[in-house]
């Protein structure tokens, strides 16, 4: 929570407006012919302390003009003695050949090889889950509106300096909550000025953009794997370098060197392929990756908001994949997920990996809290 001061700063209204309105719908709903009040007789371990209101109540009232609802605490008790609901067993769907044949987004590769359920709900029943309403926004929202200013400013040819303004103005025609924007802008700013002061740094090493925000795909096993990449750099030697923005934190090398995290490995393998093609099927780049790289806009601890973190097992790092190994092992990890599941006959079974974190879109589908941890249930 905001100090008070700092809410009305923003012009947000604090708690004393909240507890007021609060205070007076109760009010107004106290006025109903038939009013029922309910409270907890007990606390954990010891009795509940009546509040003041409801003392106030039964010292106006007396203990005569109060009918004590007993038909609810009866059912409530009725509940605790219900016998338990039988175990849900863990979802393992088996759809038929044909309908496992789909295509292999870079992005839902790591679903698949961590909750296969959740692939098999997105990509093969196609269902999308929908934002409640007057939802706040989401980091998948942050995201989408970072990389709306970068390609917006790529498309001008990055101009020096006019990164953080474009934001600014971008900032302002969205429709997200003030309180939204007034916490965001400042660390977005500062993070998008150590994007392009990075950039430029890069220039002068004979380092060029080559591609931004550009679809392509490639066919393994005779199935389809598109991706897009956020940025594709052109070295001075001629090879290329994978960029993948991030709003947050990036995935650490362990994720990658397991396989949970191949996104940067399979938009390289486009690449190598020469996947990148525009509307009339020109390759727009195409080369050797040799750098992987996720461009993060959160804080860092010895360099503020903005950085750049390679997974790769180089130096003193303990975890990820040697660089050369980049490119073998993603394939690796791709041609074994496509044999399991898309060619195979492998269930796809929820929360294949209960430890990794991911997305909790089909939690409720899967009945997840009706399994999960619960004997002969959980593997």
């Amino acid at each position: 929570m905001l100090a008070p001061p700092v809410l009305r700063a923003l012009g947000i209204p604090g708690a004393d407006f909240r507890i007021g309105l609060a205070a007076h719908d109760l009010a107004a709903m106290l006025g109903a012919p038939e009013v029922v009040l309910s409270f907890a007789e007990r606390d954990a371990g010891g009795p509940a302390i009546p509040s003041r209101f409801l003392l106030r109540i039964r010292a106006m009232l007396g203990e005569e003009g109060v009918a004590w609802e007993r038909e609810a605490v009866d059912l409530a008790k009725a509940l605790d003695a219900a016998p338990q609901a039988p175990a849900y067993p863990r979802p393992r769907p088996m759809p038929s050949a044909e309908q496992r044949r789909v295509d292999i987004a870079a992005t839902a590769l790591d679903r698949l090889r961590s909750d296969p359920y959740q692939f098999y709900a997105s990509a093969i029943l196609g269902l999308k889950s929908l934002d409640p309403r007057d939802a706040d926004p989401t980091p998948a929202w942050r995201g989408t509106a970072v990389h709306a200013i970068l390609e917006d400013w790529h498309q001008a040819g990055a101009p020096p300096g006019e990164l953080v303004p474009l934001a600014e103005r971008k900032l302002a025609e969205m429709s997200a909550h003030p309180f939204m924007r007034s916490l965001w802008r400042p660390r977005l700013t500062a993070a998008l000025a150590w994007i392009e002061a990075e950039q430029e740094r890069l220039r002068d090493e004979g380092r060029e953009v080559a591609a931004f925000e550009c679809w392509g795909d490639l066919a393994v096993q005779g199935v389809r794997v598109f991706g897009r990449a956020d940025r594709i750099d052109r070295l001075a030697d001629g090879t290329l370098a994978i960029v993948d923005y991030k709003t947050g934190t990036p995935p650490s090398g362990r994720m990658v060197q397991e396989g949970f995290a191949l996104q940067l490995g399979l938009i390289g393998l486009i690449a190598q392929a020469g996947g990148f093609r525009d509307k009339d099927g020109q390759v727009t780049v195409a080369g050797e990756p040799t750098r992987f790289e996720y461009w993060s806009l959160a804080r860092n601890l010895e360099r503020g908001f903005g950085y750049c973190e390679e997974p790769i097992l180089e130096g003193r790092k303990k975890s990820g994949i040697p660089r050369e190994d980049v490119l073998p092992e993603t394939r690796r990890y791709l041609e074994e997920a496509i044999a399991r599941w898309i060619l195979g006959s492998e269930p796809f079974v929820a929360r294949l990996n209960p430890d990794l974190p991911g997305y909790a879109d089909y939690d409720q589908l899967m009945r997840l809290e009706e399994w999960q941890g619960r004997g002969g249930n959980a593997e």
